[in-house]
């Protein structure tokens, strides 16, 4: 019988230092408590330390990968694009540097729909990045087929136009189609191939920049809603990216004890 148990992978390679491992080990309370019913963490060299209650609360791997020379060194090409695009298995991936508001289940039901599923990067007044046509944020990606994240293919749509190898005779602006790197070549091999990667019910509340994020405590639990948009929303998944880490825009979250996960585990039913 298929394991259809919700498949979370993420990337946990922080040096070790408490801020970072404090956001981490929210991230995995919120996963877990909202539905994850098996992790994989990926790291290169600075292993995670996981708690006896994380293992206790989920089937949890913890995985050593390496690097691939894929021509250039930004950590999001060698290691994230080239791991993720080596998994064997759906899943979902979520950016460690996230916390988790609604039901992952939401997601995960949608796996079959369509063989890869991003969300647009959000625009966000106070970063000049975004302020421009729409594009990938791979902090969140639902792979429902794994064979279709073809890594040769996206290198090689990416090097028909700029070779990663030749990077130093490009400007940045000139090698990436969009801000960002991993995303960037995403991007472009969507693009390439005329592949609409987004999907009409996974829209930004799954990754919205904290920076535009207003959290508040409503009946005992998180919740979380835009601020300073054209149009505002109820956000189901925030992300500390960039400037905006928990520590830097003192997010209540972060700030607030932990949250009791044998209280929790059982808040959703796994799809």
């Amino acid at each position: 019988m298929a394991d259809e148990r919700l498949k979370l992978v993420t990337i946990v390679n922080y040096p070790p230092e408490p801020r970072f491992a404090r956001m981490c080990r929210l991230f995995l309370d919120s996963a877990i408590a909202a539905g994850a019913a098996s992790i994989t963490i990926l790291y290169e060299d600075h292993p995670p330390a996981i708690s006896e209650r994380h293992r206790r609360a989920v089937d949890l791997e913890l995985r050593r990968c390496r690097s691939l020379d894929v021509g250039h060194p930004h950590f999001n090409l060698r290691f994230k694009l080239a791991n993720l695009a080596a998994l064997d298995f759906p899943f979902l991936y979520i950016d460690a540097d996230t916390y988790v508001l609604g039901d992952l289940n939401d997601l995960w039901k949608r796996r079959r729909d369509k063989p890869w599923v991003g969300i647009d990067h959000q625009w966000v007044p106070g970063d000049p990045r975004t302020h421009r046509a729409p594009f990938l944020n791979s902090g969140v990606q639902l792979v429902g087929d794994p064979a279709f994240y073809d890594l040769g293919a996206i290198l090689a749509a990416q090097n028909a136009v700029a070779p990663l190898r030749d990077s130093a005779r490009y400007s940045k602006w000139e090698m990436f189609a969009c801000p960002g790197a991993d995303q960037a070549l995403l991007y472009r091999y969507f693009r390439a191939i005329g592949y609409d990667y987004t999907h009409p019910q996974i829209g930004p509340e799954w990754n919205s920049c904290a920076g535009v994020t207003g959290v508040r405590r409503e009946d005992h639990q998180w919740k979380a809603r835009t601020g300073g948009l054209p149009e505002n929303y109820e956000v189901k998944l925030i992300h500390y990216w960039s400037q905006y880490k928990p520590w830097m825009i003192d997010c209540p979250i972060y700030g607030a004890d932990e949250p009791c996960l044998e209280s929790s585990e059982k808040s959703h039913t796994p799809a």
